[in-house]
């Protein structure tokens, strides 16, 4: 399986756009995270914000398999395991974007209702070479 889909992605950014056009950051404007898509058809995300505090962490991190549509522009996430147990079986549909080294991810969030009333839009970036490992 091999596509230009496959690599490893560094997040840009997270923004959430509600029904009335405002804005968020829910991780804030500096968030962190890397997606990475294998030639074997598996995934893996993480994002998160960039100062977590102790008492009110927060976060991204699922995977599972995949399967990219470029014709159509969309990504299948099928979620194996998550922070969130709740999403584990999910199918995640998600409206993608590659352009060059740019990955636009957008998919609509569901309210505790099942009512859509935003939609989140993730960039990310290919990393050709993967920045240095720091130790700490």
């Amino acid at each position: 399986m091999s596509s230009i889909i496959e690599g490893t992605y560094k997040l840009l950014s997270f923004s959430l756009e509600k029904e009335n056009g405002t804005v968020e950051y829910p991780f804030g404007k500096d968030a962190i995270g890397y997606i990475n898509y294998t030639g074997s058809g598996h995934f893996s995300v993480q994002y998160m914000p960039r100062h977590q505090q102790a008492d009110n962490w927060k976060g991204v991190s699922y995977f599972g398999t995949y399967e990219y549509n470029r014709e159509k522009d969309y990504i299948v996430h099928h979620v194996e395991g998550s922070l969130f147990s709740s999403e584990e079986g999910l199918d995640k549909i998600i409206h993608s974007r590659v352009r060059g080294k740019s990955l636009k991810l957008t998919c609509p969030t569901p309210t505790a209702g099942g009512k859509t009333e935003e939609a989140a839009t993730i960039h990310f970036e290919k990393q050709e070479v993967l920045p240095p490992v720091t130790v700490f």
